[in-house]
């Protein structure tokens, strides 16, 4: 029997009743109702909403289920179409978002808002309200020509981070054209032969070192004595502003910093010279924070630009990164550590996972070495050797 206007207005009970032409009305347990349409479609049925009572009276969803009988009779699945015209909807920004919200509970904080802070300043403005579906080359070179040539290193993570968050949408099934932002046979035909040389973070010359470090040892902050042990240990700034005591075996001089805190997001370890023992002996930190070089209400890591504070404060202008290329420098101009024992010790990854899983283990007392070396080649003018004349030799 169909369904009134009075029949729909009185019913309480939870259950669906039918009406007619696939019409049918939905009671749930709270009393709410809700209109919806039943096909069928390649041997399968389908329920389409049509929106709730009385907001849509049953004359109009009457009159609705009439429309999507002839869409029906002329091949059209309806619900597919209304599927894809919310896909249509789903814009670059959504789909960025999304991505950001799936993975960030693998990235750092850090990571996470440099993600963010790229594609709101460059890629938002331009391409963040278009529907993802529909961004093209065209729209993808509008977000990079501005920037390739002023801003290289910028410019490159904002491409590679426009593919990514394009893939993601195909996989979800919000996209279906090839990845504009490609590079490989794609945009390297147009960008690069414009592509100026990458700007490296500039570093201070090996030979300057051991001047260098001296002005640092009659330094009392604790951001001179984090600098240290950056300079020491050829590790990223932030992983040792991030440093913390339980990291430190004091028995083996070994600091283990955990995958999280990685930008391989793989786990490392680094042999502790005596002099990087020192550094922390004097930082005064230990049983007053977790952190080994806190801000000072040691609850939280120092300002980001802590450690370029110091070297503006003696006028250089090396930053705190490029010391990595100072020790890498050094190490192949200064010694015979193969290559693989000085990429390893700066973290970069070197062969397969497999090679990498049997090396682990016994390089680490040939870092040591290294380390130990280039710990007594920067601290030569705070130790000057007791013995004059001797030669002080290291098993490399």
């Amino acid at each position: 029997m169909a369904l009134t206007q009075k029949t729909v207005q009185n019913i309480t009970l939870p259950a669906t009743y039918q009406d007619k032409n696939g019409l049918a009305l939905r009671v749930t347990k709270t009393g709410s109702k809700s209109w919806i349409f039943r096909y069928q479609k390649d041997g399968h049925r389908h329920d389409m909403g049509l929106g709730s009572f009385p907001l849509v009276s049953l004359a109009d969803a009457r009159a609705a289920c009439l429309e999507l009988r002839v869409k029906i009779n002329s091949g059209i699945d309806p619900l597919a179409e209304k599927h894809q015209k919310a896909k249509q909807t789903i814009t670059f920004q959504d789909e960025a978002l999304e991505r950001i919200e799936h993975y960030k509970h693998e990235w750092s904080t850090k990571h996470a808002a440099q993600w963010f802070s790229s594609l709101r300043d460059h890629v938002f403005p331009k391409i963040g309200l278009m529907p993802v579906n529909e961004v093209d080359a065209d729209a993808v070179m509008s977000v990079l020509e501005p920037i390739w040539r002023e801003m290289p290193e910028s410019a490159r993570r904002v491409r590679n981070r426009i593919e990514l968050v394009l893939d993601f949408a195909k996989t979800r099934g919000n996209r279906f054209e090839d990845n504009p932002a490609r590079w490989r046979g794609h945009l390297q035909n147009i960008l690069s032969g414009i592509t100026p040389e990458v700007e490296h973070l500039e570093s201070m010359p090996y030979s300057r070192m051991p001047a260098f470090m001296e002005k640092l040892e009659g330094d009392i902050t604790r951001a001179a004595r984090c600098l240290q042990f950056v300079i020491l240990t050829a590790c990223r700034s932030g992983e040792a502003m991030g440093a913390r005591w339980d990291e430190i075996d004091f028995e083996t001089k070994m600091w283990s910093i955990p995958a999280e805190r990685m930008k391989s997001r793989q786990p490392h370890q680094i042999p502790l010279s005596d002099a990087a023992m020192g550094v922390l002996k004097d930082v005064h930190t230990r049983g007053r924070s977790d952190l080994i070089f806190p801000n000072r209400s040691l609850k939280a890591i120092m300002a980001n630009n802590s450690l370029r504070r110091v070297l503006t404060r003696y006028d250089e202008t090396a930053t705190p990164h490029g010391f990595r290329s100072t020790f890498r420098m050094w190490a192949v101009e200064k010694t015979k550590f193969p290559d693989e024992i000085c990429e390893i010790a700066l973290s970069h990854s070197v062969g397969t996972a497999t090679t990498r899983s049997y090396s682990r283990g016994n390089l680490l007392e040939r870092r040591r070495s290294l380390m130990d070396k280039w710990a007594n080649f920067v601290m030569e003018c705070s130790n000057p050797p007791k013995t004059k004349g001797k030669d002080i030799s290291i098993d490399e």
